[in-house]
Order: C-alpha cells, then sequence, then structure tokens
C-alpha cells in the first residue's frame, strides 16, 4: 500500500504486483475500494490496483480542481500501466468509460457494474415521493444522518451493514462538503459508444432504481459486442456475488487481444 502526490493532493493506492496487464477497480461514489474486498480472493494470482479518490478512505479531501479520469491516468502513469483491464463500479464505471473513450489504446477491456454513464439521457425513473420527501427535508435542515439513511434505501436495497452504513455517511459528508465542488466532470461518453471497440461487459443489478437498471440494459445494447449480465442484487454487486463479477471479469479480461 502507497500514496502518490497528484498535485497539491494525495491518492492512496493499493497494487498487488505480479505478471500480465493489471485489472484496475474503480470505486463507486458511495463507498471507498474497500467495497472490493470480497472480489478480492476470486481474482487469483492476477495484478490488481485499487485506489480511493479524493476524500474518500485513506486519500484526503482534495484541496484543488481535478477529475477522476485525470486522476487514473495520473496513477497508471505512476505504475507504468500503460494498458489494463478496467473494472468500475457506478461513479467508477463512469470513469472507466471516460478514458476507453478518449484513450482506447489504454484500455484492453472495460467490467462495468452498475455504471454511470455521462450524457446519458437519465430519466426519473420510479421515484418514490415519500422518499424524495424524506431527502428535501433531510436536505433542508442538513440533516447528514438523515441523507445517508434515504441513500441506504435506493442503493442498498440488498440489505446494509455497519461497513456500508458508515461508508453512505462519509460519502454524505463529502458531498455537501466544498471539496466536492472542486471535482469537474469527466469528458462526455454516450455518444461516442458506437465507436467503442473495447472488450465490454455490464453488470446490471435487478435491484438497482429503475433508471439505473435501464442504463445499463442500454448501454450493453450501445456499445457493440458488449456482454449484458444480469444479478439479482443491488448498486454493489462486487460486494454481494463477488463469484460471479469476478467470472465475469475474467471473463472479459480473456477477450481482450
Amino acid at each position: 500500500m502507497a500514496s502518490l502526490d497528484v498535485g497539491a493532493d494525495r491518492l492512496w493506492y493499493d497494487d498487488t504486483g505480479g505478471d500480465g496487464l493489471p485489472l484496475v477497480l474503480l470505486h463507486p461514489g458511495i463507498t471507498d475500494s474497500r467495497i472490493w474486498d470480497p472480489l478480492l480472493p476470486h481474482l487469483g494470482s492476477h495484478r490488481v490496483i485499487r485506489f480511493d479518490r479524493r476524500g474518500f478512505g485513506q486519500s484526503p479531501r482534495a484541496t484543488e480542481t481535478h477529475s477522476a479520469v485525470g486522476d487514473l491516468t495520473s496513477l497508471l502513469d505512476h505504475l507504468d500501466a500503460e494498458r489494463v483491464h478496467l473494472i468500475g463500479n457506478s461513479m467508477g464505471g463512469e470513469t472507466s468509460l471516460a478514458l476507453a473513450v478518449t484513450a482506447p489504446e489504454r484500455v484492453a477491456s472495460t467490467t462495468l457494474l452498475c455504471p454511470g454513464i455521462g450524457g446519458y439521457p437519465w430519466t426519473d425513473g420510479d421515484e418514490d415521493p415519500e422518499l424524495e420527501a424524506e431527502w428535501n427535508r433531510a436536505k433542508g435542515a442538513r440533516d447528514l444522518p438523515a441523507l445517508a439513511a434515504v441513500q441506504r434505501r435506493v442503493w442498498f436495497r440488498s440489505g446494509s451493514d455497519d461497513y456500508l452504513d458508515g461508508q453512505l455517511l462519509a460519502a454524505t459528508e463529502l458531498q455537501f462538503s466544498p471539496a466536492a465542488e472542486l471535482e469537474q466532470e469527466n469528458p462526455e461518453q454516450w455518444s461516442h459508444l458506437d465507436e467503442l471497440a473495447t472488450p465490454t461487459t455490464v453488470i446490471a443489478g435487478e435491484l438497482d432504481p429503475a433508471d439505473s437498471l435501464q442504463a445499463s440494459i442500454d448501454l450493453a445494447a450501445k456499445i457493440p459486442g458488449a456482454v449484458l449480465v444480469r444479478l439479482p442484487v443491488d448498486h454493489v454487486p462486487q460486494y454481494r456475488d463477488p463469484g460471479a463479477v469476478a467470472e465475469a471479469v475474467l471473463a472479459t479480461a480473456a477477450r481482450a487481444i
């Protein structure tokens, strides 16, 4: 485990070492990189790289403007990882797509778990009016624990535990801090995906919110040759069914030239 200076800030990362193209794990915006812990034993002897984005886990909050894909590129350059397999969940999936469309030569394959998608025509889905009212009340009162509790009902429909609850509270505190305003958007992806030649698997959670589930389905249909895997889980498939996710990751990596 080590850290990398990125501008005025610092990123914590872990690199297991080993031969072959690395598997790079990008966590969602509601947890840190420990969300991948259940998956690691299923990846065998592969070299695995993971890191905490600014403000998550062991990486301090940002003090300057930055982008997630910029930080990812800086870390890959630091580790001399010219070409990698990207495995991204939610916001980590969106960053994976951003690198795949802007520097496709660096991406051997992508496995995307309930991913965000820059430029996708998002809809309101099946929003629960009662839940939305709770969110607005908590936001108006700046009640961060109450806001985290609402998010738990949205993202963790398979159930929660102390780790997930703590992660949601920490992510909510970051979301409503000045540091959150320093992150710039990644390059847009949706309009470029018809041309993407990277072997891709999209893992959709059947218990994910309706708009996120539909986005995963649409993404798999838009990327040429993409494989769609549907699992009976919520927004964090690697935490719920690491064996099935590992199978998809390794199968996708094996498709890479």
